[in-house]
């Protein structure tokens, strides 16, 4: 195991912040234990602020409609800004008397064409209106299927089906559901922008660790990450997996530290955190 340096005013795990540690869901406190048991580095970053997903006062109770809410979310807010899809989903609950509408009751909207109509006008592009019809049809033909897989498959089997069985869900969307919708503890996606660029920070901050990876490495994996930006360096996407993997079983946990990592500005990364908990 890699060892990280402990920095002069760093606290051992007994000196966490315990009223800080209660806002949050236990699954979380062991979590964090973890983390800092690996790097206590890890300390200041993780104090700055609750992690809103994680709060006690934010979990919601899973449901089917639940877990349909949360993908139909993520299928919305593809490749549009965090206000653009606010909007359309504004206007989508408008529609349903002030309720996002649950899969049974889209499927009887795409069997009328004026109501499919007026559901692709509150801004959805015919791709999307697809993907959301994908959607309804996997949860309204598979409610069973989908329940079982949920609660007892493995975190690459509930991968594997849902990109299998949801037009517009690939692997880093269903991932970010075993988070939010899920709230999966172990997961990491090495080929994210913010992951990318926040282990670039914490290899620049912790050399050895680089220097130690790149000597296990065994298979190596290049980055399709590209940007303009030349102030931090991508590193391959082998490397970031196994910087990951040091953080084994909380590696979700370690996603969100990077993520904080990933930009100077704190207030820009928390605001993130909390539009993270709608997708």
């Amino acid at each position: 195991m890699i060892r990280m340096k402990r920095s002069r005013d760093s606290a051992s795990v007994d000196g966490l912040n315990h009223d800080y540690l209660d806002l949050h869901i236990d699954s979380f406190r062991a979590g964090i234990e973890h983390l800092l048991k690996i790097d206590p580095t890890l300390k200041e970053i993780i104090e700055h602020s609750p992690f809103t997903m994680f709060l006690k006062e934010n979990v919601a109770k899973e449901s089917m409609e639940f877990y349909f809410n949360k993908l139909a979310s993520s299928i919305i807010s593809q490749q549009i800004s965090g206000t653009a899809a606010k909007n359309i989903r504004g206007r989508i609950v408008d529609m349903f008397d002030g309720n996002f509408p649950n899969y049974k009751t889209l499927h009887e909207t795409f069997q009328n064409n004026e109501e499919k109509q007026a559901l692709k006008d509150c801004g959805l592009s015919q791709r999307k209106l697809g993907y959301i019809e994908s959607l309804v049809d996997y949860f309204y033909n598979s409610e069973d299927d989908i329940k079982d897989l949920f609660e007892n498959a493995t975190d690459e089997k509930i991968l594997e089906e849902l990109v299998a069985n949801i037009k517009g869900i690939g692997p880093w969307s269903a991932k970010m559901f075993l988070i939010t919708g899920l709230h999966r503890l172990n997961v990491f996606a090495a080929d994210d922008l913010g992951i990318a660029r926040g282990c670039s920070r914490y290899f620049e901050e912790r050399p050895e660790v680089l220097k130690e990876l790149q000597s296990k490495r065994t298979l190596i994996r290049k980055s399709k990450i590209k940007h303009k930006n030349y102030k931090w360096k991508i590193h391959d996407e082998d490397i970031v997996e196994l910087c990951g993997d040091l953080f084994d079983p909380h590696r979700t946990l370690f996603m969100f530290v990077l993520w904080r990592m990933s930009d100077i500005n704190m207030d820009v990364v928390i605001n993130n955190e909390k539009r993270f908990m709608s997708k």
